[in-house]
């Protein structure tokens, strides 16, 4: 096989010791020989160390952080310490196909481009499903690729084969707590030629975020976004800050649909119960009108403070 330069895949993991070397077997088996592991373990708790350690092959370097940072605190170091010339990102929990970097790699070559990305098999809970899909696949093959960023995400950092040199320019941003590999290749969109493998190549499975958990972080996110200058046009610029807006109404509107399924839940439990559900009707109505009127006031809220910060 043509040596067409080494690969550095960097693996953030995190007290994940029964997932993470079937994760690690996977990029090791790869058609492409050339590449190097970088684990970076973010001060896990587990016997993740220990597992690895068995793993016998020159290829994978592992690095234990003294205190726990986040994954692209992780990722950034593991890109400071890569030697290859391009670099691909997985996830402790995610499997890669075997031809991923090679058919990556020769369609990143093929179009002279500085970060390719493939398609992906995404599992969540029972659910499961190709992305991007079919929607977001229209501008991408028409080389639309900055357009689509606009309307969300597109490009998993498991789906990523970038060269170095890029990465050492625009690297991820370590404050902001959520949507890093979104602002990430926002920026790298902006100012590299990005190509398209519109192949399956790797397996993700993902969590579903608690509402409750992850309500702070995403507000605050899609605030710095805001924030951000990411050399998108007029129009661009415009669909990016609807779809940061987008992500806020929702986030506010699945927890008012959240709590109403609870008190749903609530009044058939207790009427089955009691006769007095007159008084339990009142009481409902009465709590999902308080929740439905606090809706309204945030998304005032949103508004002026989005209002703000563009001045």
């Amino acid at each position: 096989m043509e040596n067409k330069g080494m690969i550095s895949v960097i693996i953030p993991t995190y007290n994940r010791a029964k997932l993470v070397v079937k994760s690690i077997r996977s990029v090791l088996d790869q058609t492409y020989k050339n590449i190097e592991v970088i684990v970076i373990d973010d001060n896990s708790s587990d016997d993740t160390r220990k597992r690895i350690k068995k793993i016998n092959d020159k290829r994978l370097r592992y690095y234990k952080l003294r205190k726990n940072h986040g994954a692209c605190y992780a990722r950034n170091m593991g890109i400071n310490k890569a030697r290859g010339e391009y670099i691909a990102f997985q996830d402790s929990d995610d499997i890669f196909y075997k031809e991923k970097l090679e058919l990556q790699l020769n369609n990143l070559i093929k179009n002279n481009s500085y970060l390719d990305f493939c398609k992906l098999h995404v599992n969540v809970d029972n659910n499961c499903w190709e992305f991007p899909g079919i929607n977001e696949e229209r501008n991408i093959v028409k080389g639309k690729i900055l357009d689509e960023l606009c309307n969300g995400n597109i490009i998993s950092t498991q789906a990523i084969l970038v060269k170095k040199a890029v990465l050492v320019d625009i690297m991820f941003d370590e404050t902001l707590p959520r949507f890093q590999d979104y602002d990430l290749v926002l920026r790298i969109a902006s100012k590299y030629k990005i190509s398209y493998t519109k192949l399956v190549l790797a397996e993700v499975y993902r969590q579903n975020d608690s509402i409750s958990a992850s309500d702070v972080k995403l507000k605050d996110a899609c605030f710095k976004m805001f924030k951000k200058k990411y050399n998108l046009n007029k129009n661009q610029q415009f669909i990016f800050e609807k779809t940061l807006f987008s992500f806020l109404i929702k986030n506010e509107r699945d927890k008012v649909t959240e709590i109403s399924d609870k008190y749903e839940k609530l009044m058939f439990e207790y009427t089955s119960l009691s006769n007095n559900y007159s008084q339990l009707q009142a009481k409902y109505d009465k709590l999902y009108e308080c929740y439905s009127n606090r809706f309204i006031i945030k998304i005032s809220r949103f508004i002026n403070r989005i209002i703000r910060l563009k001045k």
